[in-house]
């Protein structure tokens, strides 16, 4: 008498490999395992060849309903995870180049194992989602006795897959914003290199108000017109003390910058974007 069948797609090996593992380490004892094959899915029935022996049907079909719910759960959180995280980003992402997608999968799995700095909402992604799935599970076993995994995921769990996708687009943001950063440095250096040094040596002396003092190589204060244009622009309040060292930095182009007491300097950014810019030029003083 079969109770509960399990449905798969066929060409899924990795998948089907997993799942008859883990019911044959967890199957209760009374059953056996079937496989049947339908269309392109693989059907993984439970089979109960003697009834009668095994205590009251709706206790063996509870029993068996959570058995299922346990391992299915078990399925979706871990052994499909990156599957479903690809096909999210196939469909969702599919504007991003190859390379960029296995970056962001990467990523992904990586914020989700809780090995990601920074907070972000796929950390407690497996523990906010295990009841959830499993009781889902139970309910649909209740009045079913079939269960095909990928249609499950599809129909059932969609507000899940929703959570997934704004978790992969907060991480896909991020590699796009990085790629228009390290854009930007590109040409940040070319306007860099291409100009003669107006001083050779520059020394950035950090103040107590975090201002920015500009020295030339015998430590006196560069003081130009276009210097003093580009301070005027702090004015307009749309330009901090940081943008206007850097664009003071990149319109003398000097061949060596030394930064003075740098641990005033609370923005490191600020720093790896000096030293980004202006690569093998940059030392640092106490």
């Amino acid at each position: 008498m079969r109770f509960f069948s399990i449905g798969i797609e066929e060409n899924n090996l990795d998948l089907k490999e997993s799942i008859l593992r883990k019911i044959n380490d967890t199957k209760p004892e009374e059953f056996v395992i079937e496989e049947k094959k339908a269309g392109n899915l693989l059907f993984i029935n439970y089979i109960l060849y003697n009834p009668y022996s095994s205590g009251p049907w709706n206790l063996v079909r509870e029993k068996l309903q959570h058995h299922i719910a346990d391992i299915v759960t078990d399925l979706i959180l871990n052994d499909m995870q990156k599957e479903i995280i690809e096909r999210i980003i196939r469909d969702e992402f599919f504007y991003f180049e190859k390379e960029d997608m296995k970056h962001i999968c990467k990523e992904v799995l990586a914020a989700i194992l809780g090995e990601r700095n920074g907070e972000n909402r796929l950390s407690g992604l497996k523990n906010s989602w295990h009841s959830r799935i499993r009781e889902r599970l139970i309910e649909h076993l209740d009045t079913n006795s079939e269960i095909i995994i990928e249609g499950f995921i599809r129909f059932r769990l969609k507000d899940f897959t929703k959570e997934l996708i704004q978790g992969i687009g907060s991480i896909a943001d991020e590699l796009l914003i990085e790629k228009e950063y390290n854009e930007f440095i590109k040409l940040l250096r070319y306007f860099v290199e291409i100009q003669e040094p107006k001083i050779s040596e520059v020394h950035v002396v950090v103040e107590d108000d975090r201002r920015y003092v500009l020295l030339d190589d015998s430590y006196r204060v560069i003081n130009n017109d276009i210097l003093k244009e580009l301070a005027k622009e702090i004015s307009d309040k749309e330009i901090s003390y940081d943008d206007l060292l850097i664009s003071s930095l990149i319109t003398i182009a000097p061949s060596k910058i030394t930064i003075h007491d740098c641990e005033k300097i609370k923005n490191t950014e600020l720093l790896n974007t000096i030293n980004k810019v202006f690569r093998g030029k940059v030392s640092y003083e106490p």
